[in-house]
């Protein structure tokens, strides 16, 4: 029987990352409406770029129609790219390399840090620093609370909690069950204006927050262990 293959949170990768989300949520917005802000088609292909490496459902219909709503040409393709060269045949901006390099990474070592001086060399530091806020608000989430309904139909994940998932379900599903209503109403959705994306956006950074801030929080609270990650 096969089991979920997707990048899902443990326990206390679940609480690192959103101690590191939590503290990008003001660059977030940055990113959406302040002195360093980025362009709405670029934004989501950011977003989709990040998506294209552990796809969650949820993000790939939420980002997906943001992007093509935002003016980006091919959204399926960059979302189904399987490279960082596949990535920028599709958008050819540095913003995409970072985002890819990113989600390879997980946000984390050596090489996603030499990846982001090199996005600051040609953006500069505040709009890179918006672009990297951009990629950790686009983790697991979705995945994680894909695992729990997985493991109910026989595919659980190798060396997950059933306990942590039952519970990172039942806090997360609502927000999750949002998204997914939203998905099918942009679907019929027209192309927007900048303003209107950007209003989007901060919209849903503020939705997300609801259910971030908490973990994030306690996270804050607890002393910080090393980070174990579920590995692909």
């Amino acid at each position: 029987m096969s089991s979920y293959n997707k990048k899902t949170w443990t326990a206390s990768g679940c609480l690192a990352d959103h101690k590191k989300v939590v503290g990008s949520l003001g660059k977030i917005l940055d990113a959406y409406v302040g002195p360093n802000s980025i362009e709405p088609s670029l934004n989501e292909a950011v977003m989709v770029t990040v998506n294209s490496v552990n796809s969650c459902p949820y993000c790939e219909g939420l980002h997906g129609q943001l992007a093509r709503m935002a003016g980006v040409d091919e959204p399926e393709a960059l979302q189904s790219s399987e490279s960082v060269e596949a990535c920028r045949q599709v958008v050819d901006h540095p913003a995409i390399t970072y985002a890819r390099r990113f989600a390879e990474t997980n946000g984390r070592g050596t090489d996603i840090e030499e990846a982001f001086e090199t996005l600051s060399s040609t953006e500069g530091a505040g709009r890179a620093s918006s672009i990297r806020a951009l990629c950790w608000f686009l983790l697991w989430g979705g995945n994680t609370t894909n695992a729990f309904l997985s493991r109910l139909r026989g595919q659980s994940r190798s060396g997950s909690s059933f306990i942590f998932e039952l519970i990172f379900f039942l806090y997360y599903a609502p927000l999750f069950a949002l998204i997914a209503v939203v998905n099918g109403l942009l679907r019929f959705a027209p192309r927007v204006p900048a303003w209107f994306s950007a209003s989007f956006g901060v919209l849903l950074t503020a939705i997300a927050s609801v259910w971030i801030l908490p973990l994030g929080i306690i996270a804050l609270l607890i002393p910080a262990k090393p980070r174990v990650l579920a590995t692909g």
